[in-house]
């Protein structure tokens, strides 16, 4: 397992390497202790949650109400739910929980139901927040977490992820294709559908599509598809493309382009399929990733004899290096905040997840004796990172805490890898 794992890393600059995770074979099941129990650093809150009631029972098909936002509130990285079969209150004064989530659900004679949710004062039963939807039970958990978003925008002042997406890589009959999710994994859907490897998505702005790779002419080839639209090839005149990074302000592309064994960062516009190099530096350079208001990016490059992460300006210019320490560092992202990168690192001839500063200080690693960790992915409340991990076998999605705390498995079964998280809805559009 260790040389496959050099194998391909040692190799990121070739182009077929891109493609060779995915073949990678799963590893044993490896202890996840140390990182499951990661103690948190950043304050949470605690908050009760009551079962909602049913004013006539109810044969349902996913989970119930107060499941949901348990499980919301748990991933939120905000929250410790203290959980109860009913309100009690010395139950939540005793666990300092000032607030709790119930409900009510109604079946309605159209098949549908009425769903109301509450956010109360534990010690007064005031009532902060109330929302009413009339819903097909299938769309419970969209309800639930545009509800939950309102209860942390009541609670803490700011916006919550519980209605964002992720796209990633799933193998489906044996073929890597490009599927989306709600963030917890649930409601996925396929992407693509092709015979041949799709691989790395992203986001467009305003979520209407996604920018993904597919080798369906026996060459990376960059495709954009808008949701419920067709599928559209870009820059064909350009011979090995991949690695995509959609401009947060402009929307422009900025791509690895392979040409004569040397890899250059290209920055196109999707409409007309102009294209031009971003860069004019000798050693290749793969893995773009834009600051939050695009004035700068992050990069691999091979220039100082191994991987290593750099960062430049919009137009290419002033570039420095970020990562020292460590020979492979791979694959940054820029925080929603823009004052921290998370990247993948080897250690030991395993990957490993880490964070720093953007100069290349205060660094944090957050996975630990836990399989191969990779491709990390920040909510866009900057509270959480997706990433992909074979460390219970086979490779699966996860979501912990910027702090590498509260670790969770989102998919399960097959192989999923390689995860994106949408932006907000309302923005970038």
């Amino acid at each position: 397992m260790k040389r496959n794992v050099m194998k391909y890393f040692s190799g990121c600059f070739a182009l077929l390497c891109a493609i060779m995770l995915l073949a990678m074979p799963a590893s044993a099941s490896i202890d996840t202790i140390a990182v499951d129990v990661g103690i948190s650093v950043f304050k949470t809150m605690p908050i009760g949650v009551v079962p909602f009631q049913e004013t006539k029972r109810i044969e349902w098909i996913e989970e119930k109400p107060h499941q949901i936002v348990t499980r919301d509130a748990e991933l939120s990285g905000r929250f410790d739910v203290i959980a109860s079969d009913k309100f009690n209150l010395a139950l939540f004064s005793r666990n300092r929980a000032k607030h709790y989530i119930t409900g009510k659900v109604t079946p309605q004679k159209d098949g549908k139901m009425k769903l109301e949710c509450y956010l109360y004062v534990a010690q007064t039963k005031d009532l902060l927040l109330g929302e009413s939807y009339n819903i097909a039970q299938k769309d419970l958990r969209r309800a639930m977490h545009a509800f939950f978003d309102q209860v942390i925008y009541r609670l803490w002042g700011e916006r919550g992820v519980a209605s964002t997406k992720l796209a990633y890589v799933s193998k489906i009959d044996g073929i890597k294709q490009v599927v989306v999710s709600d963030y917890d994994g649930f409601h996925r859907s396929q992407i693509t559908r092709d015979s041949s490897i799709s691989m790395m998505p992203v986001w467009l702005r305003g979520n209407k599509g996604l920018v993904y790779v597919n080798f369906k002419t026996n060459r990376p080839r960059l495709y954009t598809k808008s949701f419920g639209g067709v599928e559209k090839p870009l820059f064909s005149h350009l011979d090995q493309t991949y690695s995509p990074a959609v401009n947060p302000v402009t929307g422009e592309l900025l791509f690895s382009f392979t040409k004569d064994g040397k890899t250059d960062l290209y920055i196109g516009n999707m409409e007309t399929g102009k294209a031009r190099k971003f860069a004019y530096l000798k050693s290749s350079q793969t893995s773009p990733s834009w600051s939050p208001k695009a004035t700068e990016v992050l990069f691999t490059s091979d220039r100082g004899g191994s991987p290593q992460i750099f960062v430049m300006g919009k137009d290419g210019s002033d570039m420095r290096r970020i990562t020292f320490m460590g020979r492979y560092n791979e694959k940054a992202a820029w925080s929603p905040e823009g004052d921290r990168i998370a990247y993948t690192s080897m250690d030991g001839g395993k990957m490993n997840i880490y964070t720093c500063a953007l100069d290349g200080s205060d660094i944090m690693q957050l996975t630990n004796n836990a399989g191969n960790n990779l491709n990390p992915t920040w909510s866009p409340d900057g509270k959480l990172i997706a990433f992909a991990s074979n460390r219970t076998g086979s490779y699966q999605i996860y979501i912990m805490r910027k702090d590498g705390s509260n670790v969770t498995k989102i998919t399960n079964g097959g192989e999923n890898t390689a995860p994106s998280w949408s932006w907000f809805y309302d923005e970038k559009k």
